[in-house]
């Protein structure tokens, strides 16, 4: 008897866990592409293209390039000035006399509201900012200089920075809605 209702138990504890497998795989395909980029290596040695979902995966994706992207606008990192707290805390702030030096950004006061944005939340040294308009929506991919990593992110700004991906390596060179 025992022995008959532990393989039903067991059973049932099977059917429940490949349930669950089925719909989280069945979630994680539903997910939409929202946007395609350009990714060029950080030496500019070579590139490559990805599509970028709503769930925040990257996939690479076959050559575009006949596609037009758009070319991102560079913030040098030397308008962020780094400060360190009483508690060794470091945070940056924006020289904006330096930042609007750039034509590019200084045009648009979204691009210093989002630069400023970016600055207040850091922790670490901004190595790279470049920021993107697609239609109404601005994106900005950012990789911070600390440690060994690499990594960088994409975040769409609407009067706060959403992240919409990660890259593991690389930098985006070219966005466009998918």
């Amino acid at each position: 008897m025992n022995k008959k209702r532990a393989t039903i138990i067991s059973g049932l504890i099977v059917v429940l866990l490949l349930g669950t497998l089925l719909l989280l795989n069945h979630v994680d395909n539903s997910a939409s592409a929202i946007l395609e980029a350009k990714i060029t290596a950080d030496d500019d040695s070579g590139t490559s293209f990805a599509t970028i979902y709503d769930n925040g995966k990257l996939e690479k994706s076959r050559s575009s390039h006949n596609k037009q992207f758009v070319k991102p606008i560079e913030v040098d990192p030397q308008v962020f000035v780094e400060h360190t707290d009483k508690k060794n805390n470091i945070y940056l702030t924006v020289n904006e006399k330096a930042l609007r030096k750039n034509k590019q950004v200084s045009s648009d006061e979204n691009w210093v509201k989002l630069t400023k944005l970016i600055a207040k939340r850091s922790k670490h040294a901004i190595a790279m900012l470049n920021l993107f308009k697609l239609g109404d929506d601005y994106y900005a991919f950012l990789k911070y200089n600390a440690g060994l990593s690499d990594e960088g992110s994409l975040y769409q700004y609407k009067s706060s920075l959403t992240k919409v991906a990660t890259l593991d390596s690389g930098k985006i060179s070219g966005l466009k809605k998918k």
